[in-house]
């Protein structure tokens, strides 16, 4: 009778719809665990034409348990290895049996459980023995790549120790006092580490190449200001670097200030005025008579012009008192309401060749009445800037003048300028006080500047670079500018200029890199010994191009060595991207790899496992074929985010699966009554039968 086999239909799959509800009741604590729901469905049997009269049923049947994959609470953990997924996606595993050498690629698993740990080879795994995919590190470790196949995407974590890197660049940035005390020439005092001769120390440490350490010290005292020259050709302004200078670009010999530098006269003029019209000729009509803060100036003949603060090139002709137009000695082109400014014309002289022999006495043949202290000397013709000015000069006759520095000339004549006071203005706001004759672009005038100098010395573990010990030394050392007594004592390993207050090697910088043309650096060696009593080489670079000098107190600004010592794994750390992370003590950072992830357009399809773990099914797609699977990255596209020291609980809610479990209790106990009636009617049958 087919009402037997309904009835037995009814009773197996409310049997197997418990077996279900057990299940998710037994794993309600399992990390990840995804409930099952089971799925009921009629039996028919099927008409054989459209006429058939409704068949009354033969009972029930299953199509499956469906696992909708819903999100679980997530609860902290301790380790930090534990993960877990807020959002979709699932964790690839892939199958070993105890090493990684057994892994089949091609045996991929899927788990939203992330309960992971290390095992003894050093790679993630999970309770199961499963490994955790991943894409992998770079060799160095310091960022992720794309691969994903390399090692069969397998994440391991890093060596326990790392060891130890020799230091090979050492740079030290320092804001020196501009107020701090000079220990110029006349003072006398040489540098002693062990007394008040130096402004302000520094100290680093510094690793050899087992990574044992080593303190340098540097020392930093300021002496005599010197001059910078700065020439104004065709290039633009050029001046020489420091001595411890060294191009970043190769052939590189002088620093070139920005074309756009502008050079402002800070000098007072004699006089000074307006044009009231436009001007093409070899004059000017002006507002007013030239005049000095309102006085009136008679003697203006041969005054140089400048036409809005710029050196014009031509003088002031024969000129009538209180007159408003202002002769030329040549053509201008200029617009109305230019500002027009005048200054001491040159003074040339005859004077006495000072033959072959340098000298820095000039003997004048005439009255030398309007040269100035400070007046620039120019011999030849066209004028040749001999970089010198005056220091002095006699009271009476003969006319003699003493210069700045000796020099050689067969001139017979001499041209004296009077030197103005002016500021070189690059784009980038820098300003450069400096004296010259004229502010004219491209003229050869040689600009001068005052540098503030200092001296760089420097020790590593007590030995001074340059000193007592032939194998430790530098590739910069010279005498400082005091010596020890009978010129023995210590040697610097650099010297700094500074104007403006900044380094003049870093003044102008690549306009493509933005880093300076020059920098400032010198190559320290010495033999250093370790711990055991073994030596090695040391040898680094010490970078001092960012110091500067500048109103306040000494500090460092940037103090930084590319050595480490042995480093000793700390911490391991896991981002919401999915970035693991090896930390050290040394405060050095590892990428071991970032955890790959799968999503599933139906995740239904999944098909569980032992382990709670899924594979792939044909009703999901899989990751050859590429259909409706993604792979990628945490909080990339639809993946969710990783949460370290987190894990999903089960999505099982035990409330409803109680209430679950006594509905298919009364529903077995109904089936049962039906098989129970068909046994009576059975029975009955039979009787009647009988």
């Amino acid at each position: 009778m087919s009402n037997i086999a309904t009835a037995l239909t009814g009773l197996q799959n409310v049997s197997l719809a418990i077996d279900t509800v057990s299940n998710n009741i037994a794993n309600a604590n399992t990390i990840g665990y995804k409930a099952g729901e089971y799925v009921f469905a009629t039996q028919f049997l099927d008409g054989s034409n459209s006429s058939d009269q409704p068949a009354t049923g033969t009972g029930g049947q299953s199509l499956g348990v469906r696992r909708p994959m819903t999100q679980g609470a997530i609860t902290n953990s301790a380790n930090p290895l534990d993960l877990a997924i807020s959002g979709k996606g699932m964790f690839r595993l892939l199958q070993g049996s105890g090493s990684a050498a057994t892994v089949d690629p091609s045996s991929v698993y899927y788990s939203r459980n992330g309960q992971f740990g290390v095992d003894k080879n050093g790679y993630i795994v999970n309770e199961n023995g499963m490994f955790l995919t991943g894409y992998q590190p770079s060799l160095d470790g310091n960022q992720i790549t794309d691969d994903l196949i390399k090692n069969n995407g397998l994440l391991r974590m890093p060596d326990r120790n790392l060891p130890g890197n020799a230091t090979s660049i050492s740079t030290l940035s320092a804001m020196l006092s501009s107020t701090s005390t000079a220990f110029t020439k006349t003072t006398n005092v040489a540098f002693d580490p062990t007394q008040a001769t130096y402004n302000n120390k520094t100290t680093q440490t510094v690793f050899d190449n087992s990574g044992n350490s080593h303190t340098l010290e540097v020392y930093y005292r300021r002496i005599t200001d010197s001059s910078l020259s700065i020439t104004s050709g065709a290039a633009g302004y050029t001046y020489s670097p420091s001595t411890s200078a060294s191009p970043n670009t190769l052939g590189t010999t002088n620093v070139t200030l920005n074309k756009e530098t502008v050079l402002r006269v800070n000098t007072a003029p004699v006089a000074s005025s307006l044009t009231s019209v436009a001007s093409t000729g070899n004059s000017l009509t002006l507002t007013a008579a030239p005049s000095n803060a309102g006085a009136a100036v008679a003697t203006l003949t041969g005054m140089k012009v400048f036409v809005n603060g710029i050196d014009s090139g031509v003088n002031v002709g024969t000129y009538t008192s209180a007159s408003t137009t202002l002769p030329l000695t040549g053509t201008l082109n200029i617009p109305s309401g230019a500002a027009v400014t005048l200054y001491d014309p040159d003074v040339t002289l005859a004077c006495n060749a000072i033959g072959g022999t340098a000298s820095n006495t000039l003997t004048l043949t005439a009255d030398h009445a309007s040269v100035k202290s400070g007046d620039k000397l120019y011999f030849g013709s066209p004028l040749v800037d001999t970089g010198v000015t005056v220091l002095s000069k006699s009271s009476a006759a003969p006319f003699t003048v003493t210069l700045s520095s000796a020099i050689a000339s067969t001139a017979t004549t001499a041209v004296f300028k009077h030197a103005l006071s002016m500021t070189l203005i690059t784009p980038d706001g820098a300003e450069i006080p400096v004296t010259g004759a004229t502010n004219k672009k491209m003229s050869g005038e040689i600009l001068t500047t005052t540098t503030s100098q200092v001296e760089v010395y420097a020790s590593i573990d007590g030995k001074f670079y340059d000193y007592q010990d032939a194998a430790t030394f530098s590739n910069r050392a010279a005498n400082p500018e005091t010596q020890g007594a009978n010129g023995t004592g210590y040697k610097t390993v650099a010297k700094l200029s500074f104007m403006g207050g900044q380094n003049i090697d870093t003044i102008v910088k690549d306009a493509l890199s933005g880093d300076p043309i020059f920098k400032t650096t010198t190559k320290l060696t010495s033999r250093v010994t370790n711990q055991a009593g073994g030596s090695s080489d040391l040898i680094f670079d010490l970078n001092l191009s960012g110091t500067e000098l500048r109103t306040g107190s000494f500090q460092m600004t940037k103090s930084t060595q590319n050595g480490e010592a042995v480093a000793r794994l700390t911490n391991v750390t896991v981002d919401n991207a999915g970035r693991i992370v090896g930390v050290y003590g040394t405060g050095k950072q590892q990428f071991i790899g970032q955890v790959a992830m799968v999503s599933f357009d139906n995740e239904e399809g999944l098909i569980p496992v032992s382990k709670n773990a899924f594979t792939a099914s044909n009703t999901t797609g899989t990751e050859q074929d590429g259909i409706g699977v993604t792979v990628g990255r945490a909080r990339t596209g639809v993946l969710g985010e990783i949460r370290s020291q987190a894990l999903e609980s089960s999505n099982v809610d035990l409330a409803n699966e109680l209430v679950r479990l006594m509905i298919l209790q009364r529903s077995y106990s109904a089936n049962s009554q039906s098989l129970k009636a068909v046994d009576q009617t059975l029975r009955d049958t039979l009787q009647m039968v009988g």
